[in-house]
């Protein structure tokens, strides 16, 4: 494993594992300290001063020798040293661990009035040696005497040791699971994504002799899956990119030779008769016009790529459109043989649409239906409504279109039959136009073909419903 850097991802992500862990760890650790001497204390000082008033309602009963002396032997088995005093503060009874008390703290003890201090006098453990309640003896009343017990606080001192050392080993175990996060993290999700900079870097310098591999359904998978399919795209971009450039080249370069070439014939007078100087003539408008067709498709395409192509939207009649359509390309079907078929909807259909651009797509179908369709071929034309929308369907029964030419044909400059001649071919941009056309009206364009019997086109746009 490649040493990691310190404002690596995963030196990062691991601190704030180990940050929080921490934070997490201190609150627990600090609530359980602070509930365990709470606990631990009260539980001390309560049977403390429980055992002290025993001790001294017994006495209230019988203060004398012999019961001093038997109160005294029954604390003797515990931790806990026991006084036992007077009215005056003489010591009646003691224990025998008592002696090993310091003489001052015994005296200031003895001199103590539980009167404003209540059974509990020294409860600090940190700071005293002992846990000390008292209790008086009392008879009718009157205080005879008073019964004091200690309890040593080096137990509970003990025991807190115990639990910061255990909360410090539990803490170094954080740290050491930290440095295990940031392990395993570097080796699951850094690594990868590491490898994936270095594969984007490739992507910008053009090379793309690489795939990632992705294992599981998470979301560095699922990253790993996008930049593959980035590459590809972008391959896949570069290549069409390419053929565009190669293809825009080829279809400026035909019609200039030709037109460059017939114009050398007409200025050198190599043609004296006025027919062939009109067919010259002729071949030179056609091949401008050619080539004016596909600067104009071009400079819509470049339009649309900058979103700079805009639809003038208004209530459209589907009718008026189809109409004006025919009208256009009516005449020029005809001649060559095929019948033309037309048949409105019985209900009125409006759309919002842009009149011209609309009229655009349906005059490049029918130019293309009537380049493929045979002299005695037939191109019928229908529209329908279909749930919300307005379908309008264009069918010739010309030569199809393979089947695996089907998903290329909205591609710019791709034509199914690459010997066709520019004269029945086209120059493979119309169809990329029209479908940008219906997108932008929010509609839908789709092709079915068979090959040798025909194909059928239908454009789906959102009807304008509620036309009064």
């Amino acid at each position: 494993m490649k040493r990691l850097k310190l404002n690596s991802i995963a030196i990062k992500l691991g601190t704030i594992l180990v940050i929080l862990f921490m934070v997490l760890i201190i609150c627990i650790e600090s609530v359980l300290y602070l509930l365990f001497i709470r606990f631990y204390t009260d539980d001390i000082i309560g049977e403390q001063t429980r055992r002290t008033h025993s001790y001294a309602s017994v006495l209230s009963d019988h203060f004398e020798p012999f019961t001093i002396g038997h109160v005294v032997r029954i604390e003797s088995e515990t931790n806990n040293l026991l006084l036992i005093l007077d009215e005056s503060g003489a010591i009646q009874g003691a224990s025998d661990g008592i002696s090993d008390v310091s003489p001052n703290y015994l005296s200031q003890l003895i001199n103590h009035s539980s009167t404003n201090h209540g059974p509990v006098l020294a409860s600090d453990w940190k700071n005293d040696p002992f846990f000390i309640t008292e209790s008086l003896v009392t008879i009718d009343e009157k205080t005879i005497g008073r019964v004091v017990m200690f309890s040593p606080t080096e137990t509970i001192r003990t025991a807190t040791k115990t639990i910061r050392s255990a909360f410090t080993g539990v803490a170094l175990m954080v740290l050491v699971l930290g440095a295990i996060i940031i392990l395993l993290v570097s080796g699951k999700i850094v690594q990868p994504l590491l490898r994936m900079i270095r594969i984007t870097q490739r992507i910008s310098e053009g090379k793309h002799d690489w795939e990632l591999q992705t294992h599981g359904s998470d979301e560095i998978a699922q990253l790993s899956h996008a930049i593959n399919r980035m590459s590809a795209n972008i391959q896949s971009y570069k290549q069409q990119r390419r053929q565009f450039l190669a293809d825009i080249s080829h279809e400026l370069r035909t019609p200039l030779t030709y037109m460059i070439g017939y114009s050398k014939v007409l200025l050198n007078g190599l043609v004296s008769k006025e027919d062939d100087q009109k067919r010259y003539l002729n071949l030179l408008y056609t091949q401008s016009m050619q080539l004016q067709r596909l600067v104009q498709d071009l400079f819509e395409l470049a339009n649309i790529e900058q979103g700079s192509f805009t639809l003038a939207l208004d209530r459209a009649s589907i009718d008026k459109i189809l109409q004006n359509c025919l009208s256009l390309m009516a005449d020029s079907i005809q001649k060559t043989g095929i019948s033309l078929r037309y048949s409105p909807s019985q209900t009125p259909l409006y759309v919002k649409g842009d009149e011209r651009r609309l009229q655009q797509v349906i005059v490049n179908l029918l130019e293309n239906a009537r380049k493929y369709t045979p002299n005695d071929g037939e191109i019928s034309i229908s529209t329908y409504e279909e749930d919300v929308y307005c379908v309008i369907e264009i069918s010739d029964t010309g030569i199809g279109i393979p089947a695996e030419d089907l998903i290329h044909i909205w591609e710019r400059l791709y034509r199914v039959d690459k010997s066709r001649s520019r004269a029945t071919g086209g120059m493979g941009l119309g169809l990329a136009i029209c479908k940008e056309i219906v997108d932008l009206h929010q509609g839908h364009i789709q092709v079915e073909s068979i090959e040798g019997t025909g194909t059928t086109f239908r454009v789906r746009l959102p009807l304008l419903l509620n036309i009064l």
